[in-house]
Formats: C-alpha cells, structure tokens, sequence
C-alpha cells in the first residue's frame, strides 16, 4: 500500500505549527511524530534501509493437560483437585 507523499507533507507541516506554539513536553511529541512520518516516506520510497523493529514477545502459553494420573492407593480421595 502506498502511501501519498503529499498527505504526509501536510501532516508534517500540521505538526510543525503545532511544536512552534507549544511548550517543550508538546514540542518533542510534534518532533517525534514528524520524525515517524519522514521515516514512513522514507521507508516506503525504498532509499533508506529500514532499521530491525522488534515485535514484543509474549509469555508462551501452558501446554494442555493431556491425560491425568488419579492416584490409586487407598486413602486417596478419587476425584479430587488437590491430589498430586
């Protein structure tokens, strides 16, 4: 999907007004987002290459229990959750 240059242009200059009249917690996130927008043209134009990203990696799920060994002995209690 291609994206069009002259859109971007406007939001980068949309920003730019936006960090000239703001404070400087304002000013560094207009700063940050026109840095992604030059990289998102950048990128899609092919003439830089694009550094690694890193996806976040999520805990591995628990494996199924598959069969479960009730214990046989005499004393113990047949269906319980709590035998081990």
């Amino acid at each position: 999907m291609a994206i069009e240059t002259a859109h971007v242009m406007q939001q980068i200059e949309k920003h730019l007004s936006q960090a000239k009249t703001a404070d400087p917690a304002k000013q560094r996130e207009s700063i940050a987002a026109i840095r992604a927008l030059c990289e998102l043209v950048l990128d899609d134009s092919g003439t830089v290459a694009s550094a690694p990203r890193t996806l976040p990696l999520s805990a591995p799920a628990p494996a199924p229990v598959t069969s479960l060994n009730k214990l046989e002995e005499d004393d113990a209690n047949k269906d319980s959750i709590f035998e081990f």
